[in-house]
């Protein structure tokens, strides 16, 4: 939780992660928002440098795109301008603002978009231990929701939407986790039924 009284506060809300536009205003924060604004000016006129290497703002906005997070849930998160993210991406932009390249460090994985692309590796593991276990492509794209006239698995090797991925885990857990429990009950009777046989 941010502090009221703050610029933090004021520019993003009291709830670290909430929607930017959320931004307290009470009287503490409006206090602490003049105030921060008019230590900039002074600094300005001073000839005092305010923007800062955004380096691992960039690395970070990098990272948050391979695990699916884009750059407008970014901009929608952290409330940084779309041409700024994209001018830090490419590197056109080296140096920024404290608080822009703090704005963008504190946005995680955690709002990744249900339209966001992530790696199809763990997907197609998750697929490919449901088939070992005997379920058929066909039964599996069906289940996750295609309707092709011949139902396959025309989910990409390389990347997937996010709620795909989503889907693929959702039926996992139900389709093998169920069958692991069952066999470990029965590895279990197996066992107590040996043991009171030795008995």
């Amino acid at each position: 939780m941010r502090q009221h009284g703050t610029y933090t506060c004021y520019r993003w809300g009291q709830d670290i992660g909430q929607d930017w536009r959320n931004g307290c205003r009470c009287q503490p924060c409006r206090q602490a928002a003049a105030t921060y604004n008019k230590i900039l000016e002074r600094r300005r006129l001073k000839g005092i440098e305010t923007l800062f290497d955004n380096t691992e703002a960039r690395e970070h906005l990098q990272w948050l795109r391979a695990k699916g997070v884009g750059l407008r849930t970014v901009q929608e998160r952290s409330g940084v301008g779309r041409t700024t993210l994209q001018s830090i991406v490419r590197g056109s932009a080296r140096r920024s603002r404290a608080e822009t390249i703090a704005a963008i460090l504190a946005v995680g994985t955690h709002v990744r978009a249900p339209g966001g692309l992530v790696d199809a590796g763990p997907t197609w593991q998750l697929l490919e231990d449901m088939l070992r276990y005997g379920y058929t492509q066909g039964y599996l794209a069906k289940r996750l929701g295609a309707v092709y006239e011949k139902p396959i698995l025309q989910i990409s090797r390389r990347m997937v939407l996010q709620s795909t991925a989503d889907k693929v885990a959702e039926l996992h857990a139900e389709l093998v986790g169920t069958e692991r429990e069952l066999m470990r009950a029965r590895q279990a009777d197996h066992r107590r039924r040996k043991q009171l046989g030795a008995a």
